[in-house]
């Protein structure tokens, strides 16, 4: 059943807008608002914290693709989205956004330990949250797209698009740093060279100097799709983007919550990571349906006859992602975990760092050893990882694990409220994922 079927139910178990729209969105959002309210918590924050969202979504979007044979029906449903996409997570991580929200309340900190401010216009924060927003869930789609390209890529093909990305994010930063009155905010009424006096103005710059470099190698990768006239992967980058981008401007206000509750002593910043992670989840719930419904048969035999070559490493990729992601999350989570209730932070993430990545990469050796020792033929035309939904409450089961560890103390009634709003979403991401898995059972026996 295709997304031109004219005899598809609207409602129907498989194809209907419930199936295809409502539920994918209810699932990446409620993992959202669950791994995203745990990047920035003790263990987690920056690319860590992304990582630990990124593989979240990216299992649950490969599990909701694929078909269960080498045929799959769907454009982006390859293994290489599980690395590919968490990896453009997490690289967004690798820049902050603590100055922007208090833009929102026209508050432009230049030193915040001395509650020194100078007045802003409240748009300003609005501009840079959907800024940053934008890269920070659409360079996880651009790693989608690679894995669903229209035509296949020559290895001259993969320079020119990584120099359109690279070469744009190096172009944003040149001007930044030439023009910089253009990306800093009242550049002529605050001195942003005195750093002494000004310490704040330090994250400022650094803010806006990582907006700017990830948002225009976002922009460079899609300029790349446009110019490849590939319009799927054009409109999967800029759903996600925009998308994301508007939700950001918008969900950072939590300070409402803070004004209307004074006494209420809540974690309200927890409130906005987790709403800015249903945004994300929002995001890529609409990029499913609108960019990845199942194919007409014309274009499945079109997508089948260039992406059919090399399941031995398909099926790497994704036990590659999955090995060091999760074992990268773990090893935070434990960290996070003796950092609340021992301490010395550090010392255990050394601990860790061995206790995890050792034998993660003896896991992953092994695997290339049994993949090597049976190997997949070029024309394999069944499942290459049959196993993947045991993976995906594995991981299901990890992340949410790991959530109720550094949800803590318990004495502390907010950490509390946490830990039960956790579980409710790990229960209807558990109901959509044992349904999926239902769904996947029955097609599979159709004949």
């Amino acid at each position: 059943m295709t997304d031109s079927d004219p005899s598809k139910n609207l409602f129907s178990p498989e194809g209907g807008i419930t199936h295809e729209l409502v539920l994918p969105c209810l699932l990446f959002m409620a993992l959202g608002g669950m791994t995203w309210a745990v990047r920035g918590c003790s263990g987690y924050g920056g690319e860590a914290g992304c990582a630990f969202a990124g593989i979240a979504w990216a299992t649950a979007w490969y599990y909701l693709a694929r078909s269960g044979r080498r045929d799959q029906t769907r454009r982006y449903s390859l293994g290489w989205i599980v690395p590919l996409m968490t990896l453009g997570v997490a690289v967004s991580g690798f820049r902050g956004w603590m100055q922007w929200p208090s833009w929102h309340r026209g508050q432009l900190f230049t030193n915040y330990s001395t509650n020194s401010f100078v007045p802003i216009n409240p748009a300003y924060g609005m501009l840079w949250l959907f800024i940053a927003g934008v890269p920070w869930a659409g360079l996880g789609a651009v790693g989608l797209a690679w894995c669903g390209s229209e035509r296949p890529l020559s290895w001259k093909d993969w320079i020119i698009r990584l120099v359109f990305g690279f070469g744009a994010g190096w172009l944003g930063v040149f001007l930044f740093d030439k023009y910089p009155a253009v990306f800093l905010p009242l550049y002529d009424q605050v001195n942003y060279k005195d750093l002494v006096a000004n310490p704040s103005l330090r994250r400022i710059i650094n803010d806006n100097w990582n907006a700017t470099l990830h948002i225009c190698i976002y922009s460079g990768f899609l300029l790349y799709e446009i110019v490849r006239k590939d319009w799927r992967n054009v409109r999967l980058i800029l759903i996600v983007g925009f998308v994301n981008g508007i939700g950001w401007a918008l969900l950072r206000n939590w300070y409402w919550a803070a004004n209307l509750w004074p006494e209420g002593r809540f974690n309200w910043w927890r409130c906005w990571e987790s709403s800015g992670g249903i945004s994300i989840g929002f995001a890529y719930g609409l990029a499913y349906y609108f960019c990845n419904r199942p194919l007409s048969d014309a274009d499945m035999k079109k997508w089948v006859r260039h992406r059919a070559a090399y399941p031995n490493a398909e099926r790497l990729a994704v036990y590659f992602g999955l090995v060091f992601f999760l074992a990268y999350a773990i090893k935070n989570g434990m960290k996070g975990w003796a950092n609340i209730y021992i301490g010395n932070e550090d010392y255990w993430d050394n601990i860790f760092f061995y206790a995890m990545g050792i034998p993660a990469i003896l896991l992953f050796c092994w695997l290339v050893y049994r993949n090597r020792r049976n190997p997949l033929p070029t024309d394999y035309e069944g499942d290459t990882v049959p196993h993947y939904g045991a993976l995906m409450w594995t991981t299901l089961i990890i992340l949410n694990v790991l959530a109720q560890l550094i949800t803590g103390k318990h004495s502390n009634w907010p950490e509390v409220a946490f830990a039960i709003y956790y579980l409710l979403l790990f229960a209807i991401t558990a109901v959509i994922i044992y349904y999926y898995g239902v769904v996947k059972k029955l097609t599979s026996r159709t004949p």
